[in-house]
């Protein structure tokens, strides 16, 4: 969530508190410099930048590396020193656009809609990919089964959209509605979260008012895998979307069967991700390098803060800090009170938001382009959606080659080319070494300053278009424009 402040500098008061941690989305920590310093440890700190000198309070050893010299040196010492290497998410999340049913349904999912939505997709032109059923398709918390009233036939729903080419997905939590059976078997089994005073632990989040799982107890660990590992086998889901679990739901003080502080709540809620190959998170604390799908935080339909000017440094932040299998949110935006409030939407926007998404490791729908937009920009939307598929073998091993060597898929300009001035850190990136991608991010832009590093850059889109860096240049764009170029020989 702070990518749009890095990198920070001598007297710009920047400050991160891991130790009372309060971030809606994946954090870590560890630092890194692109002068080839990294610093991390095994525990949360807090980091303050006074002056020119960085202050760090720590519940543990601080380790500090200084033998590198640029910033691809430093996150490979991370890398390598704190990330689980080895393994990928499934191919499908970075070889077709996903889908999810949030903007479109909110806390109506239900099972008429999401087969029109789905047939939407696929009626309009766009490619089949994973498609997310979100939050509410149960009857409450706990009770991970379709509700029957909402899903007459949630089997044979499930067969119908994989027969149309899509995965499924299902939105949980880590969280059981109070005063229901699951809660008094959980509670009375002390799988629960508890205060000191013995009491079973109810706390107010953005859903109302729930019981928290105990995931350090084993009991619990198993009834949850137990649970959604029975609604696959009953209704053929494939995976989860693996939501809540914000540190700032946990307190140091919650009595937990291995103890845990309110950092260690959401790493384990993460780590048990790794039991089903098809997830998502949005929170991850530390488990950088696990084969988990990290989604950023839900941003605003909006073209500055929140909004799609800190897509490009929010994800390449996620990458670097080792969530590289990552997504930039729903296209357009997925915080949902923004497109409430909104009487008509920007089309602009929406079609800007899919190019950026368009060549990075994922790109994920919700609100319908079709029922949104005009002809023209409906058009726009496609041939993005065209385009990430078209990359998809490029990325798919791009994805091989972070689970092997830790590095991001989608890159900062400065990981491979240093010499790059801070100006287009925020403004364009790298997919791999040699794919340069500058997303228009401006209202009504009919220029885009590229940075061109050392060597020959050939525009996608004209093959007679080939520039020789390292220089800056102002390209014309039009609404269709997205400035890609790829490096040659």
């Amino acid at each position: 969530m702070d990518g749009s402040k890095y990198p920070f500098t001598a007297g710009s008061g920047y400050a991160l508190n891991l130790i009372d941690l309060d971030s809606p989305n994946q954090v870590a920590p560890a630092f890194m410099s692109t002068h080839g310093r990294s610093l991390w440890s095994d525990e949360p700190f807090s980091l303050k930048v006074v002056s020119d000198k960085m202050t760090l309070i720590s519940r543990g050893t601080v380790y500090l590396d200084d033998s590198g010299k640029t910033l691809k040196d430093a996150q490979q010492t991370l890398a390598h020193k704190t990330f689980t290497l080895g393994q990928m998410p499934p191919k499908e999340f970075f070889k077709m656009p996903q889908w999810n049913t949030w903007i479109e349904l909110l806390y109506k999912q239900n099972q008429h809609d999401v087969l029109k939505y789905a047939h939407g997709i696929k009626d309009n032109g766009f490619p089949a990919g994973i498609i997310m059923i979100d939050d509410f398709w149960g009857e409450y918390y706990g009770r991970w089964q379709f509700s029957t009233r909402k899903f007459p036939d949630a089997k044979k729903m499930i067969a119908e959209l994989h027969d149309m080419g899509f995965k499924v997905m299902v939105w949980v939590c880590p969280y059981v509605t109070a005063d229901t059976p699951e809660y008094h078997e959980l509670r009375d089994k002390h799988m629960l979260l508890f205060t000191q005073d013995g009491e079973p632990i109810v706390r107010k989040w953005w859903n109302g008012y729930s019981a928290m799982l105990d995931m350090s107890n084993p009991e619990t660990y198993a009834w949850m895998k137990d649970q959604l590992q029975a609604l696959q086998a009953d209704t053929g889901v494939d995976g989860f979307k693996f939501d809540a679990g914000d540190p700032k739901y946990y307190s140091d003080n919650d009595v937990s069967y291995m103890h845990l502080t309110k950092q260690q709540q959401p790493e384990l809620w993460g780590r048990f991700g790794t039991e089903f190959p098809y997830n998502e998170y949005r929170i991850n604390y530390k488990n950088q390098g696990l084969p988990l799908v990290n989604r950023l935080q839900d941003k605003a339909f909006d073209w500055g803060k929140d909004g799609l000017a800190e897509l490009i440094p929010d994800t390449l932040t996620q990458g670097l800090l080792g969530y590289y299998y990552n997504c930039p949110d729903m296209i357009g935006g997925g915080e949902y009170l923004s497109f409430l409030h909104t009487s008509t939407l920007d089309q602009e926007l929406i079609v800007r938001s899919a190019q950026c998404a368009a060549l990075m490791a994922m790109m994920q729908f919700s609100v319908a382009p079709w029922r949104v937009l005009d002809e023209e920009h409906l058009a726009l939307c496609q041939q993005a959606a065209r385009l990430h598929v078209q990359y998809a073998d490029d990325i798919a091993a791009l994805a091989e080659n972070a689970a092997k060597t830790g590095e991001p898929i989608t890159r900062p300009m400065n990981y491979d080319y240093p010499e790059t001035d801070v100006q287009f850190l925020k403004t364009q990136f790298m997919l791999g070494d040699k794919l340069l991608v500058a997303p228009v991010i401006e209202k009504g832009a009919t220029t885009k300053t590229v940075y061109f590093p050392a060597g020959k850059w050939q525009a996608l889109d004209d093959d007679q278009t080939i520039i020789t860096g390292q220089t800056a240049k102002k390209v014309p764009v039009t609404l269709a424009s997205l400035p890609a170029y790829k490096k040659i020989n």
